[in-house]
């Protein structure tokens, strides 16, 4: 099959691209213009399956290009984390981009058009177990955006005739994360504490597992119409999950142990003054919500309709992130 993947040396598309890649498949790999693509790319890449193309979810001309004779489109382009940046932003990269990115799937022929959305719309914090059915809550400004472009996708989909599906992974963690690295090095140091009691489950998912389910998502008949979360093997609280990244250090721990509500203070009062001043703040209120998120997530709709479930563990998956840390030299 010939894909074309928007974010494609990005965190989770360059892992999809390697995947898509290995299994055979023909892959336009879009890149915004004037990103490293080539050295972000790993060079086994640079071979006749994988295509490289300037392209930016805001030019509708350079999608068009990239996307002629794709059979499936795969959007993983967005904006993240990003602060210091107006909502307007977000809403240009991840709604408007969206849009973009569907209609010119659809002028260009392609069957079906796979959204990487995120089960963060469901929000921060929610008892119990977590399925497609729940209302969203997104908590912040990214959130909000995806459920925007949930919705112009399955709005469009109707229009364009093009077929869709969405995915909402968990919390994403593996090689490549230039995320996460900074929890890896700090912990590596003993110098990532915990503040508060930890007892907040997180969802994880390795990101090989998700390249898997997007690939799925991509050939699988059966997957046209659907909405499903990804997940990993098991919802973990916060503490147990800072013991498994230890052990994988060979730390007996990561940090030290805080009370939570003079780190919230702090970060909210960092983020307004440098609001004011117009810098960057170097901790924000955002960041915090690491410490006071709580979900667990079943993704029984995946394993059926995509014939998928996860296969990494966090003690694999740490292992296999750490390792990849180091042998690019960022550890």
């Amino acid at each position: 099959m010939q894909i074309a993947v928007t974010g494609a040396t990005g965190f989770i598309g360059r892992n999809f691209v390697e995947l898509a890649a290995l299994r055979g498949h023909r892959i336009s790999a879009m890149h915004r213009p004037g990103t490293p693509a080539k050295r972000r790319l790993k060079d086994s890449l640079q071979s006749s399956k994988v295509n490289l193309r300037a392209s930016d979810v805001r030019d509708t001309e350079s999608l068009a290009a990239a996307m002629t004779g794709a059979e499936c489109v795969i959007h993983f382009a967005a904006a993240f984390r990003e602060s210091g940046v107006p909502d307007e932003y977000f809403q240009t990269i991840n709604v408007a981009g969206t849009r973009n990115a569907i209609v010119a799937a659809a002028e260009q022929g392609a069957r079906r058009f796979v959204f990487c959305s995120t089960a963060g719309i469901y929000g921060p914090r929610m008892p119990g177990v977590t399925d497609e059915s729940a209302r969203a809550h997104p908590d912040n400004i990214y959130e909000r955006s995806k459920v925007e472009a949930e919705e112009v996708v399955r709005t469009l989909s109707v229009a364009r005739g093009i077929e869709y599906v969405i995915l909402r992974p968990a919390a994403v963690y593996g090689p490549h994360d230039d995320r996460l690295i900074k929890m890896f090095r700090a912990a590596a140091r003993g110098r990532f504490p915990q503040f508060g009691p930890g007892k907040g489950r997180r969802h994880m998912i390795f990101v090989a597992d998700v390249a898997r389910a997007g690939l799925r998502a991509c050939v699988s008949p059966e997957a046209a119409g659907q909405e499903m979360i990804l997940a990993g093997p098991r919802a973990v609280p916060l503490r147990e999950i800072l013991s498994i990244l230890a052990r994988a250090l060979n730390r007996s721990s990561c940090g030290p142990r805080l009370p939570l509500w003079p780190m919230q203070a702090l970060a909210a009062m960092t983020e307004d003054a440098c609001g004011i001043l117009g810098v960057k703040p170097p901790i924000y209120r955002r960041r915090m919500d690491f410490y006071r998120n709580d979900a667990s997530f079943d993704c029984s709709r995946a394993f059926g309709v995509l014939g998928w479930k996860p296969a990494v563990d966090l003690d694999e998956g740490f292992g296999r992130t750490i390792a990849s840390y180091r042998q690019e030299g960022l550890m």
